[in-house]
């Protein structure tokens, strides 16, 4: 039985403890909102106005699954074909390596397993043609994570591309297709594109932490059209629980089908295997996983300091879907809100059953040795001992057990780490998933040669969706995340470049030496301030 007085007092302690200024809840049972409700305030300044469960938050990435359905309707429609080469719609579509335009589908892009990278750019061009610009400039420069149809890895540039080709088949703007095809069937009247419509209903603010540990509120508002498909919609809670209803009734809302049985069972298919021990993967925009013994269907999204979840039961009907303007550092308390009420609703163990195990393919073992690096993840060894293959991550040393033919997994620090060796033809492994992100093999020789000279120039303060302090300390660089509250020690993978638990640390230097600013995890830009 969920305790909703509890909840509330516990979601209040959680905010407070993670100085989240403001949130927002809602649950979904069948086709009802069973519950909604604010928490906090949309600013810390000027007092602030209480958030309701019609308050504006940027969703982030939760506009994927949108984008998809969009585009799966359109396949039903005629206009586009699954299975099809982007280029079909594209005629002058290229890629930055040979070979890939004769190969990436739609089904690829709308599962991010086309190999393209993550990127992410929260400011750029505010008018239509934004995102066809970013199509044919920036597509091409992007390096490819892994050859087309390899591996899951997360791409918000392939979901933009979606939105551009959605735009040329149907001959009109992709906001204008979202909002014919998407917000006005669902009866999702608050949900926007545009910060100047959104602005003129109560709307939560990003928040960045200060020197001082207090929080003030951004005053500029991330925008760029070339960014729309993938993760721009400014919605709410009553909004999101619309596409929820959606989506648990398979294309229904209401009277009307927006989407077929048939598409929405193929947004909910695995497509993309992130390779863990939950089976988590990537079906047609939506993410898949199991936990608490049902499956879950959804989707999370961060931009800026906001943060959202949207998680769905199919089995049983529900949803629950949580917006907040201050997430770094709260997703794992995020997540523990999902599961409790996930467990109190329906009466479930709050406790995952320990991963079964299956006999190890020792013979396979020589193939898995060496080190792997991936942008979220850092670097990672992979040995083997007379005792089995180990895993070497971050300082810790673990022994890994075979859970399903190629995923494995170590107990670190009483947490699960899962590990997928991604299938070869024939010679060594070439990709891992860890932790469900993907890492490719690398020719590392130990030891890297310090440059201190150089490497104190990295030293300073960046700034953007985090605020980097970066020292210098026993020879070895250490980053300082302030929404983490926490320092790790970097491992130097050349000389720019740099891993650590955070994932990669990549140094941005001009021609005459100066150091202008970080990317870190190979999507996120920060600003050198000091």
């Amino acid at each position: 039985m969920l305790n909703i007085f509890a909840l509330e007092r516990h979601i209040v302690s959680q905010m407070q403890a993670h100085q989240v200024p403001g949130l927002a809840l809602a649950l979904v049972e069948g086709e009802e909102i069973l519950y909604a409700r604010g928490f906090g305030v949309t600013s810390v300044e000027d007092g602030g106005v209480p958030v309701t469960p019609q308050t504006l938050f940027r969703i982030g990435s939760i506009t994927k699954p949108m984008t998809g359905t969009l585009i799966m309707r359109l396949v039903e429609m005629g206009k586009l074909e699954l299975d099809a080469l982007a280029q079909k719609y594209l005629p002058d579509l290229r890629f930055s390596e040979a070979g890939a335009a004769e190969k990436i589908t739609l089904r690829m892009l709308l599962s991010h397993t086309s190999g393209l990278p993550t990127s992410h750019e929260p400011f750029g061009r505010r008018d239509p043609a934004g995102l066809r610009d970013y199509i044919r400039e920036q597509i091409p420069r992007y390096e490819m994570i892994a050859p087309p149809g390899k591996i899951y890895s997360y791409s918000n540039p392939g979901i933009r591309l979606l939105g551009y080709i959605a735009e040329v088949v149907c001959g009109k703007p992709y906001t204008q297709l979202m909002q014919e095809h998407i917000f006005d069937p669902l009866n999702m009247r608050y949900s926007t594109f545009d910060p100047t419509v959104a602005m003129t209903y109560a709307l939560a603010h990003s928040h960045d932490l200060n020197d001082d540990g207090t929080l003030s509120a951004q005053h500029r508002f991330g925008d760029n059209a070339a960014g729309y498909p993938s993760g721009s919609v400014i919605s709410n809670v009553t909004d999101l629980a619309h596409f929820a209803i959606m989506l648990i009734h398979e294309g229904r809302f209401g009277n009307q089908h927006i989407i077929s049985t048939e598409s929405i069972r193929q947004m909910q298919t695995l497509q993309g295997d992130m390779m863990t021990v939950s089976g988590a993967g990537y079906g047609l925009t939506l993410s898949l996983d199991h936990a608490q013994g049902l499956r879950r269907v959804g989707h999370q999204g961060a931009v800026g300091t906001y943060g959202s979840i949207m998680t769905i039961l199919p089995e049983v009907k529900r949803a629950v879907i949580i917006t907040c303007n201050r997430a770094f550092g709260f997703w794992d308390a995020l997540y523990a809100i999902v599961d409790r009420i996930i467990a109190e609703w329906l009466d479930l163990p709050t406790v995952q059953p320990a991963p079964a195990t299956i006999p190890s393919e020792k013979s396979h073992w020589s193939t898995c040795a060496g080190h792997y690096v991936g942008q979220l993840r850092g670097l990672a060894k992979i040995s083997t001992e007379d005792e089995g293959l180990m895993l070497e991550w971050h300082g810790e040393k673990t022994q890994l057990e075979a859970h399903r033919p190629n995923v494995y997994f170590a107990k670190s620090g009483g947490e699960i780490v899962s590990i997928g060796f991604v299938p070869e033809a024939s010679g060594p492994t070439q990709y891992i998933m860890l932790n469900g992100a993907p890492c490719r093999r690398i020719d590392y020789t130990l030891p890297i040669l310090k440059d201190l000279d150089l490497w104190q120039k990295f030293t300073g303060v960046y700034v953007g969706v985090d605020k980097i302090r970066v020292t210098l300390q026993d020879d070895l660089l250490h980053v300082y995340s302030d929404e983490m509250a926490a320092e790790y020690a970097c491992v130097a993978l050349s000389d720019t470049a740099f891993a650590c638990k955070m994932g990669l640390v990549e140094f941005e230097m001009t021609a005459d030496g100066s150091v202008t600013g970080l990317r870190l995890q190979g999507a996120y830009h920060l600003k050198r301030r000091v």
